[in-house]
């Protein structure tokens, strides 16, 4: 389980993970991390079109934010 969700009441982004959600974020940020140069990567939820997302909200209180991109930019 990974979920990112947007707790509009704090304004905070909270990240929810089981274990293999956590590996699974690992894996995916190692990856970006090893490519030379500019680079990003999507994380999405199934109904997004995706599978590295889950579905299920954590927080009642939060917005599920069905895609996520993240961002690496090359060493100065």
């Amino acid at each position: 389980m990974l979920t990112f969700e947007w707790n509009k009441d704090a304004e905070q982004l909270e990240i929810h993970a089981d274990s293999e959600g956590l590996k699974e974020l690992v894996k995916h940020i190692k990856k970006l991390a090893s490519v030379e140069g500019n680079e990003h990567l999507h994380l999405m939820t199934e109904d997004w079109g995706g599978e590295e997302l889950s579905n299920d909200k954590q927080n009642e209180k939060s917005e599920l934010i069905h895609h996520v991109k993240i961002f690496k930019w090359a060493d100065d």
